[in-house]
């Protein structure tokens, strides 16, 4: 892409999770500031519900919210950023986000969303404050993300980002794994993963496998996570649902991004992001444990595949292009016509022109 936005000064609120002592340092909400900083920006960070509970005299977040809202309105204020960027923070009103437009004019919102988009009750907010925002970025692509274009609101898918301070491991590289197949992750609220995980335990039992967070197992965090992944070949990608569009966890970017080989069931479109050389697709479990039992006996094919994915995920997917692709779409930059999943754009049939207008200036550069 290469657009400078060296000097931009951008408010990033979003939920740096500061009360976790570091235990979640892997969040997209770090990720997507680091690829704002890497981009040449000055970054505010507004850590929108740790604010919340430093706010209320009980250190809740729910009746700290009001105060946070004020207080982001000051910030900007203060401030006076060229763009405010905001990760989830459902606690961000509606009147915030119109004040904010009020105090700061020629300010441009972008927002991303990396949870699942099908859910109605937790989508609620994204409803009712798009119109508010110049760009809507989401982890999802297909009708459930277009649902979201408004007149002056694209809705663009965006892969999840891979950090290089974050994702800074090459499994691929260990010469003694402890796990052949690891799955980080919980099987709670989700039994056709557990269904799958049991099953994989049957039939790969002797295997090593390294299953946390997951059938009884606890979850693990922070740097004893990073172990794990550190001593894993191949890592299971799978998701609470495979039929929407380009939709996954973060965990594919913690997968790709740390060397491991992701085995991904095939049906959401992840074959535009990744080559067959790139990752261990599959259609079903009879297909994964095939695939899984001849990779493992051939370890220099797993990790060639390890070590291509891990090169494409630095290379296309990092935060840094990301973000500036987010930022690229708020301000109507053409060069947001560059990047590899640019196409999965949505524009309101009442923004043809600008689309137009975008595409011919990037054709004519």
């Amino acid at each position: 892409m290469g657009t400078s936005f060296g000097g931009l000064r951008v408010v990033h609120a979003a939920n740096y999770a500061l009360h976790k002592d570091a235990a979640a340092y892997f969040n997209c909400d770090l990720k997507f500031h680091q690829g704002l900083v890497q981009n040449g920006c000055l970054v505010y960070p507004f850590s929108v519900n740790d604010r919340a509970r430093m706010l209320s005299f009980l250190c809740s977040r729910k009746h700290g919210a009001a105060a946070a809202n004020r207080a982001l309105v000051t910030t900007c204020r203060q401030m006076q950023p060229d763009a405010l960027i905001i990760g989830h923070s459902q606690a961000v009103t509606r009147k915030t986000l119109e004040q904010i437009r009020d105090v700061v004019p020629r300010i441009r919102i972008g927002y991303w969303y990396v949870d699942p988009l099908w859910m109605q009750a937790e989508t609620a907010h994204l409803h009712q404050r798009a119109d508010l925002f110049d760009a809507i970025c989401c982890t999802t692509g297909g009708d459930l993300l277009k649902q979201f274009a408004r007149p002056g609101t694209p809705a663009a898918f965006i892969p999840n980002p891979v950090e290089q301070g974050v994702e800074r491991l090459r499994a691929f590289e260990t010469p003694q794994p402890s796990y052949d197949v690891t799955f980080i992750g919980r099987d709670k609220y989700a039994p056709e993963r557990r269904a799958t995980l049991e099953r994989l335990q049957r039939e790969l039992r002797d295997l090593k496998l390294g299953f946390f967070g997951c059938l009884g197992r606890p979850l693990v965090f922070g740097a004893e996570k990073d172990a794990i992944l550190a001593s894993s070949r191949i890592g299971l990608n799978l998701n609470r649902r495979n039929d929407v569009e380009l939709y996954s966890s973060d965990r594919i970017a913690q997968l790709t991004g740390n060397g491991l080989l992701a085995a991904i069931e095939t049906g959401a479109g992840f074959e535009e992001l990744y080559a067959a050389d790139e990752a261990l697709f599959y259609d079903d479990i009879d297909a994964l444990v095939v695939r899984i039992r001849e990779l493992v006996s051939d370890a220099s094919q797993l990790r060639e595949l390890a070590r291509a994915s891990w090169l494409r995920a630095h290379r296309d997917y990092s935060a840094q292009k990301v973000a500036e692709y987010l930022l690229n779409l708020t301000f109507r930059r053409a060069e947001a016509c560059e990047a590899p999943w640019s196409r999965h754009i949505h524009w309101h049939p009442a923004d043809r022109s600008t689309r137009l207008q975008l595409t011919q200036r990037r054709s004519a550069a």
